[in-house]
């Protein structure tokens, strides 16, 4: 079921090849304008456009370690102003 309004929520143990996948699908559905989620029978369709606000958060607390990524847009009038620097993000290699 897709709909203009609503939610979608999925959680799942995944490896790191996955949310390489992921990522990769969600790089080209910014690329195209277009995000399908679906899992089950639940479906959301959004139409990311114009400048997009990105939240990184991470976070180290012993072994465990929290990576939270929050993408915010308005489907509608288009805000021009960029509202802060612009964030570098760096994959290093094993050591």
């Amino acid at each position: 079921m897709t709909s203009s309004n609503g939610s979608f929520k999925h959680e799942s143990l995944e490896d790191p090849e996955s949310i390489v996948r992921y990522f990769s699908a969600l790089g080209t559905g910014f690329e195209t304008g277009v995000l399908m989620f679906r899992a089950d029978k639940r479906q959301l369709v959004l139409r990311p456009q114009g400048l997009i606000n990105l939240v990184v958060e991470a976070k180290r607390k012993g072994a465990e370690i929290k990576l939270t990524l929050k993408l915010r847009w308005n489907e509608g009038p288009e805000d021009k102003e960029q509202k802060t620097k612009p964030l570098s993000i760096k994959a290093l290699k094993k050591s």
